[in-house]
């Protein structure tokens, strides 16, 4: 395999288009396709950014070397939360839970993002954000006011990898937050604001961790009691003519 396949093995792995990674990247579509057809070879530079925002081996990339090939470190997880920020000294996070991965990190970093302010905010809303986004109880306070009074979008955590995001997009009030989980490129604030989603949210989860099920349709759900109320006064009113 030359250096050509490897680039897009490693984007393939990743789950990124041509145009996603040279957007992660810094170039264009193109180019990236170029490297894959061996037709340019991307620069010192730039594969060390490969690399690093694929997670992978600089070893592999340049030069084949499989993980288990030489002398390789053994994984050793991060000593703080990526979703929540505080220290870990196991596997599960506890303060918000999360379950750190027990492999390295790959593929690209997404971000969590609040695109829509409720009607009805929970009063869970700001703990929430301290939980699970590392919030202090004051930025947690100004966040939520700031999107409130504003309309406008927030973001809540930034440089992900997949489950993280997911994680903490599956444990906000889905109504009030409308959390949206993008690719992270490393742009400004304002620019991941309204990027486009790069994944369908999860299921929302209760505080126990039991994932709710869909709501039901309102339309299967009966008559209800003023159906019931309505029927018999009907009913009545048939009988009265007899």
């Amino acid at each position: 395999m030359e250096l050509k396949d490897r680039i897009a093995a490693v984007r393939k792995a990743a789950g990124l288009t041509q145009e996603q990674l040279g957007e992660l990247l810094g170039v264009t579509r193109q180019a990236v396709s170029k490297w894959e057809s061996g037709q340019t070879t991307p620069d010192a530079a730039t594969i060390a950014a490969l690399c690093e925002k694929l997670h992978v081996s600089a070893d592999y990339v340049l030069l084949g070397k499989e993980p288990g090939e030489g002398q390789t470190a053994a994984y050793e997880p991060p000593d703080t939360c990526p979703c929540c920020g505080r220290k870990v000294s196991g596997s599960i996070c506890p303060e918000c839970g999360y379950q750190l991965p027990n492999h390295p990190p790959r593929g690209p970093q997404y971000a969590v993002v609040a695109t829509r302010p409720g009607f009805v905010q929970s009063t869970e809303s700001s703990a929430q954000l301290v939980k699970y986004c590392g919030f202090t109880q004051e930025d947690a306070n100004n966040a939520i006011a700031h999107y409130v009074n504003n309309q406008s979008r927030i973001l809540l955590q930034r440089g992900l990898v997949d489950s993280a995001a997911q994680y903490i997009a599956a444990h906000l009030d889905q109504d009030f937050f409308c959390p949206q989980i993008v690719v992270d490129c490393g742009e400004s604030e304002e620019a991941l604001l309204y990027k486009p989603k790069a994944f369908e949210t999860p299921s929302p989860v209760k505080p126990s961790g039991m994932v709710l099920p869909p709501a039901d349709n309102p339309s299967h759900t009966g008559i209800g009691f003023w159906g019931v109320v309505g029927a018999v006064i009907v009913a009545l009113l048939i009988l009265s003519f007899f």
